[in-house]
């Protein structure tokens, strides 16, 4: 052992040549220990990452499915004709939430995609706290799937944002939004097509309600004006509450056109003024920054969920960002 250490710890007695040697030898040594340690620490923040997420997702299930309905007949009594108008029903927090929302304040729901997506949604007062936060409030680079701190989530219909938009890392072990990329299609790219025409829906429930999603459009796009070589940014994130033209350029006519023209597939999912959308936005992979986004509208009371995807078709005119230019930047 003393014979080993003397290989590889400088010596007085080391000619110069034999001292950088060893010198080189511990340095390296050091990094390797350092580089091991840092993979360690990373793999194992993933697997409790991905250990709470499954913990979350099983508790989020097993109460959806023990949940019974039961219905108490009503009497009806004659009385006089009301004049005023009576306030809304209450509203009250689906059990399944319960528990979340006592343990976290900022549960605001739950998001469902057939990708593998099962998670909490969280909102707060900014769009930074859960980057890097987990549901139990520990440091995590995966962060938490939230809700953009703008858009009314929890509240009547009427009161809801137009479009909420929720924002999840994509994780490089799929966790968070790393499966949305099932769905990611391009005119050269189109193996998400097939997955689309199975995988035509998705399901958000709020505190309150749970709602179903038709997928109306599918993109990837670009996030800053220099990524384009006419500087302009379709900035899908701020379309939360739809406005006249004479207040604002969100309106709904401009965010139908900017997401029907952008989509790599013509769902031909008709939308109406006053239906309610939902973003889902993750990061994609073409370059950086980029943003891979998936656009579900809110399926109508007394409308069928089913989509007859056989009308569904890549779109030739789809606006893309222009690889040329960007990778030439």
């Amino acid at each position: 052992m003393q014979n080993f250490l003397k290989k590889i710890i400088p010596q007085k007695t080391d000619a110069p040549s034999e001292l950088r040697r060893k010198i080189i030898l511990l340095s390296a040594s050091v990094l390797l220990i350092a580089c091991i340690i840092a993979l360690v620490i990373i793999f194992a923040g993933e697997e409790r990452d991905r250990e709470l997420n499954n913990e979350l997702a099983e508790r989020h299930t097993t109460t959806v499915n023990v949940i019974t309905t039961t219905t108490a007949a009503t009497t009806v009594t004659e009385t006089e004709a009301i004049t005023t108008v009576p306030p809304p029903p209450p509203l009250i927090v689906l059990p399944e939430m319960e528990e979340f929302l006592d343990e976290n304040p900022d549960t605001a729901g739950w998001i469902k995609v057939d990708t593998g997506v099962d998670n909490v949604v969280m909102q707060y007062s900014d769009n930074e706290k859960y980057l890097d936060e987990t549901f139990d409030g520990h440091y995590s680079e995966a962060g938490t799937v939230f809700a953009d701190f703008r858009g009314t989530v929890n509240d009547y219909n009427e009161k809801q944002a137009d479009n909420i938009v929720l924002y999840g890392h994509n994780q490089r072990d799929n966790s968070m939004f790393g499966t949305l990329k099932k769905y990611k299609t391009t005119r050269v790219h189109t193996s998400g097509f097939d997955y689309y025409k199975e995988h035509p829906t998705f399901t958000f429930s709020n505190l309150y309600e749970n709602y179903t999603y038709k997928i109306v459009a599918i993109f990837v796009i670009e996030v800053e004006p220099y990524q384009n070589p006419t500087g302009e940014i379709f900035d899908y994130h701020n379309y939360i509450r739809f406005t006249s033209p004479e207040v604002s350029e969100y309106t709904y006519d401009n965010w139908v056109e900017k997401i029907t023209a952008h989509s790599a597939i013509n769902t031909n999912i008709d939308m109406v003024d006053g239906d309610k959308f939902l973003t889902l936005s993750t990061c994609s992979n073409e370059f950086e920054p980029s943003r891979l986004v998936v656009v579900g509208r809110r399926v109508r009371e007394g409308e069928s969920a089913e989509v007859d995807t056989s009308k569904a078709a890549i779109n030739p005119d789809a606006i893309e960002p222009d690889w040329d230019y960007i990778y030439n930047y």
